[in-house]
């Protein structure tokens, strides 16, 4: 294509305005699965420079995307046909919405004759549904230009959205007449923006506040979330908490924030975390919360009794998030995490504290007594294979990909992290299986110099196992792990919990997913005792390229210790 500004567009296409933006924005690569409604944009996409990824299923295109978007911190692109197209990408985008992944989801749609409008009618054109409002729920703004002078501003606002404030995917639906239709040779005036975001800033009384709380506490701690891996704030977190001598606990997204082998490091806390990390936040004095929406699976559901002891400092850009909290704070720190927290660096540094001493020899004592060992022996334990996989992998830089359900949890548990280093993807707040092999797939693309580790349960692996197609087209070099113990664990556990029965998720009958991979391509093999385990690990390892180990696990072991229903974070059930 030979335009590259809006200037030179006349008489070009909605579709090229389209790729123009991409390409200003720095898109290098968009991942797509292609459609009739979609295909202007994708026909012009080489012509651009932009290398295109097809997925197998539009689910697995939009977690890659999201995968970059993690990756790059920038806002990166699906593009996905109407229809059946935009029904199936409709995961990976809430999931992208409910964990704050920067994401511009272009999708196709019939031409503007052909849409229901407002008609009392089902449908008027083939594979037409009504994307935007579908999308409205889980994106955080919904265009759809009606003609093709509006696609320019569009896009400028879908792009500016997804980065300004907290995160999140936007939706720009493009009929199909938009797309072919030529720009007229007088553009239409730029509409008035929005304009951009200004980021809020905590009042200096508050800062103070919360500044003066830190200095004279005798058991503070630090709860980290996402928040904190944003724009480089771990790195003030890691000062604040080394200078005062402040314990971190973790959200499942955030570990790495702080680097889980450091001595002032728990874990992660809540529904599946570390029980050390739960009875720090019942006796803190202070909580420092770093971008976390302290949700039901962190606070448990006794919310009257989360920190009961603590006075809470929230650090927080969702205004939303303040202002209809599940737990109340003491001090509200609205803006973004990095500069709140550099902030509070400075003021806290050279300053002194109390004698925490006698607070981290506390903790120390917890530690003794709720250690999450690795059991040995056979049969083979899947803590077990977390860890060796951990070990094969220390001292290198690594992105370590989970799918989600019990596997999920034992990754989180018995893998090391250190964002950026060693960094950690996950579903969080939508809990999507199915997030591993795509995710996977989209950080290799994205970073191609640096090992990724996919730990995947039998159960989530199933659910986009298409995309080892795509892995293995683009000689994407993605190690796979599965962790199979013939049962949808997490929930089986919930069940039998419950009801002492699992009649859906216990006993599954799997296919043999080594000789699945070999038929995609991949290197594969299958691992049933321990005494297998570190070979199969190192072979799998030394590929060159895409493998898959098949780890065989006990069916029997349970997730231990966990949250229930009614419980505090200090009195966890526990697998007798």
């Amino acid at each position: 294509m030979e335009a590259r500004t809006l200037g030179n567009l006349i008489e070009q296409t909605g579709a090229a305005v389209v790729v123009d933006a991409m390409s200003r924005h720095g898109i290098k690569t968009a991942f797509v699965f292609p459609g009739g409604t979609i295909a202007p944009v994708i026909e012009l996409l080489e012509g651009a420079g932009i290398v295109t990824i097809c997925t197998r299923h539009e689910q697995g295109a939009g977690y890659a995307a999201l995968a970059a978007a993690r990756i790059f911190g920038t806002a990166q692109v699906v593009l996905v046909s109407s229809g059946p197209g935009v029904t199936n990408v409709v995961t990976a985008v809430a999931d992208a919405y409910f964990d704050a992944a920067p994401m511009i989801v272009f999708t196709g749609q019939v031409g503007t004759g052909d849409m229901r409008g407002d008609r009392p009618v089902r449908q008027r054109g083939f594979q037409e549904v009504d994307t935007v409002a579908l999308m409205a729920p889980i994106t955080k703004a919904q265009f759809q230009p009606r003609t093709p002078g509006d696609v320019h501003d569009a896009v400028e606002r879908a792009f500016r959205i997804a980065s300004e404030g907290r995160p999140g995917p936007v939706l720009v639906d493009l009929p199909m007449d938009v797309q072919r239709g030529k720009l007229p040779e007088t553009p239409a005036a730029a509409r008035a923006d929005d304009s951009a975001a200004v980021d809020p800033w905590p009042s200096d009384s508050s800062l103070a506040e919360a500044v003066s709380w830190l200095m004279v506490a005798e058991r503070p701690l630090i709860l980290a979330g996402h928040g904190s891996l944003a724009d480089g704030a771990h790195t003030f977190l890691r000062q604040i908490a080394e200078g005062g001598e402040i314990p971190v606990t973790m959200s499942l997204l955030a570990l790495g924030a702080m680097p889980t082998t450091h001595r002032l490091t728990l874990g992660f806390h809540g529904h599946t975390g570390n029980q050390v990390a739960g009875l720090a936040i019942q006796e803190a004095d202070v909580l420092l919360v770093v971008g976390s929406r302290l949700d039901l699976r962190q606070t448990g559901s006794r919310t009257d009794q989360f920190a009961p002891k603590a006075r809470i400092i929230r650090i927080e850009i969702d205004p939303g998030e303040l202002s209809h909290p599940r737990i109340v704070s003491h001090c509200l720190l609205h803006g973004r995490a990095a500069p709140v927290l550099e902030r509070l660096a400075g003021s806290l540094s050279n300053v002194a504290h109390p004698d925490r001493s006698p607070w981290l020899e506390t903790i120390d004592a917890w530690r003794k007594v709720h250690r999450l060992d690795v059991e040995q022996g056979d049969p083979l334990k899947p803590q077990a294979v977390v860890s060796a996989v951990n070990r094969a992998t220390a001292g290198r830089d690594v992105i370590c990909v989970s799918g989600v359900g019990s596997h999920q949890q034992w990754a989180a548990r018995h893998f090391d992290f250190d964002f950026p280093r060693r960094r950690w993807l996950t579903s969080g707040g939508h809990g999507a299986m199915g997030y591993d092999v795509p995710v996977a797939l989209g950080a290799q693309q994205s970073a191609p110099g640096t090992l990724v580790v996919c730990l995947v349960g039998d159960g989530s692996i199933q659910m986009n196992i298409q995309e080892l197609a795509t892995i293995v087209a683009f000689e994407l070099p993605v190690k796979i792990v599965v962790i199979d113990n013939h049962r949808l664990g997490i929930v089986s556990q919930f069940q039998k919990l419950n009801w002492n029965r699992d009649p859906t998720c216990g006993d599954k009958w799997n296919p043999d997913f080594a000789a699945i991979a070999r038929a995609y391509g991949l290197w594969a093999e299958t691992v049933r005792s321990v005494a297998e385990l570190e070979g199969g690990v190192a072979r799998l390892l030394q590929q060159a390229g895409p493998a898959l180990l098949h780890c065989e696990v006990d069916p029997n072991e349970d997730i231990s210790p966990m949250l229930l229903a009614g419980q505090t974070l200090d009195m966890m059930w526990v697998r007798e």
